[in-house]
């Protein structure tokens, strides 16, 4: 490939002088973008079903608050909290359903235990900015900033197909660290 139709020396050109920014833009327009193999790896798909386990241990609790509720007496000290705990983690988790996930992977490089360790979370992201808005304002020195639109722009960017992967591997000591969102 050419300096004229390769981006890096189309660039590199630019850098040194020899072309303008207006000619470099020209020749940058003309350019086909390069595919790099897609090397990320599919977690979208085959994790998110996985909301469904503390869904149902949600509504277990729910439900056993309604029941021992329903006995009455003295019995609603111990149905209330379980309403109130079982109901706040139904509706985390009905907010996180279309959410972007978190999935880390580290690898210790060990031999011995723990030798790997792998976490995936669903981001609410939507509800983090709704709770920074609402409540961001009792928290001193975060009303100069704009953290909530940075998590909405962040959530729509990861919902729209482009997820951020970071992969940090050691080489001698064998650690490796993968932290995917979308």
């Amino acid at each position: 490939m050419s300096d004229a139709h390769n981006p890096m020396g189309i660039l590199n050109k630019l850098e040194a002088g020899e072309i303008d920014a207006a000619t470099a833009a020209d020749l940058l327009e003309g350019v086909q973008p390069v595919i790099v193999e897609d090397t990320l790896p599919d977690f979208s798909n085959r994790w998110r079903a996985w909301w469904l386990i503390p869904f149902a241990i949600a509504m277990a609790v729910v439900a056993g608050g309604i029941g021992i509720g329903q006995v009455g007496g003295w019995w609603w000290l111990l149905a209330a909290p379980m309403l109130l705990v079982g109901g706040i983690v139904l509706l985390l988790l009905i907010a996180s359903i279309g959410s972007p996930w978190v999935h880390v992977r580290v690898d210790t490089g060990q031999e011995s235990w723990p030798r790997r360790v792998t976490i995936s979370l669903p981001l609410p992201l939507r509800v983090s900015a709704w709770c920074l808005r609402t409540f961001g304002v009792h928290i001193p020195g975060l009303d100069n900033t704009s953290l909530d639109e940075l998590l909405v722009a962040l959530e729509g960017n990861l919902t729209t197909g482009h997820p951020i992967q970071i992969e940090v591997d050691e080489g001698d000591s064998g650690e490796r660290i993968q932290v995917y969102l979308g």
